[in-house]
């Protein structure tokens, strides 16, 4: 039988539409695959565990996470180190990296989950990209200063920077704007290049993000930056800091990677700016962090201590 052209358009009107259903059912079906869990495990209990944004040693850390969390295995690969590498999610902090094989213990395969299949053969995992709150969308939460921190299996304190280099401590130091005279300093300053990741000490929920918009307030001098609420109300707030990785009213944990070190604000070189706030979240409240970070040796006496200048030696 001869086709006219409406009929042959009408054919390849089906055939495009049957074509497209099977490419639907097939090529965008989501698979149900198994999610292993397991934990972290190392012979010191209260070792810090590198998170790492791909499988190599030298690749940046995502993150810190503890013997005992509790984790779901993503993904696994073998680098070219000789090592196998677990891509995993930490349950307790969110974490999502990779750990050497010898620092997870896997379990049997628990539950499943659905993915594409375009992911299953999961890809090393970057950092997120920073999300940057003006300080108008913190004014709710900082008038709500007591925002419950949830349970969590380790608070242990940890180090904000690894390493833990300072090169200006609290007090009254020389100011670096003004030849021969001096300023009250209100925090600590950890060395470090720009994008070194900062990581929570504690766990807590986050209370602020962004910059101060006023030029002529002393808050505009942070720069951009993030204060935590920890459980006994002490804000620790973070200064300069290039990138963010929290939002407004996110909890956290000890160890979970929160900003990047930066120079901007009242700085004179990349560095993060340190602070404890104690009773109002106001500079003039600000304690020493010290006797805090005394605490972080005591946790785990295999770090090596705060590496200070020498007049705090």
């Amino acid at each position: 039988m001869k086709l006219n052209r409406t009929g042959r358009l009408s054919r390849s009107l089906v055939l495009f539409v049957l074509s497209l259903g099977v490419f639907v059912m097939l090529g965008w079906s989501r698979p149900s695959i198994a999610v292993q869990t397991g934990e972290l495990f190392a012979s010191n209990p209260s070792t810090q565990i590198n998170v790492r944004t791909s499988p190599s040693t030298t690749a940046p850390l995502a993150g810190i996470a503890f013997p005992g969390d509790q984790v779901q295995i993503l993904s696994t690969t073998q680098s070219r180190d000789g090592f196998t590498w677990y891509q995993m999610q930490s349950n307790r902090s969110g974490i999502v990296g990779w750990v050497r094989g010898d620092l997870v213990r896997p379990f049997g395969a628990v539950a499943r989950r659905t993915v594409a299949p375009s992911i299953a053969a999961a890809q090393p995992v970057v950092a997120p990209q920073p999300q940057v709150f003006t300080p108008a969308k913190t004014a709710a939460v900082e008038k709500n200063p007591f925002i419950p921190v949830p349970q969590v299996s380790n608070c242990a304190p940890v180090y904000p920077v690894r390493p833990p280099v300072v090169n200006q401590g609290f007090g009254r130091v020389s100011d670096p704007f003004n030849a021969r005279q001096s300023h009250f300093h209100t925090g600590i300053d950890f060395d470090g290049k720009i994008g070194t990741p900062i990581n929570s000490p504690v766990c807590g929920t986050v209370s602020y993000v962004g910059r101060e918009q006023d030029g002529n307030s002393y808050e505009w001098g942070y720069g951009w930056h993030v204060k935590i609420r920890d459980s006994e109300g002490k804000i620790h707030l973070f200064a300069h800091i290039s990138k963010a990785y929290v939002k407004v009213g996110q909890t956290v944990t000890s160890g979970q990677l929160i900003a990047a070190i930066g120079n901007n604000g009242n700085s004179t070189g990349p560095h993060l700016h340190y602070e404890i706030r104690q009773g109002a979240d106001t500079y003039q409240s600000a304690i020493n962090p010290m006797p805090f970070l005394a605490l972080v040796r005591q946790a785990d006496g295999s770090q090596a201590g705060l590496i200070l200048p020498t007049e705090y030696r």
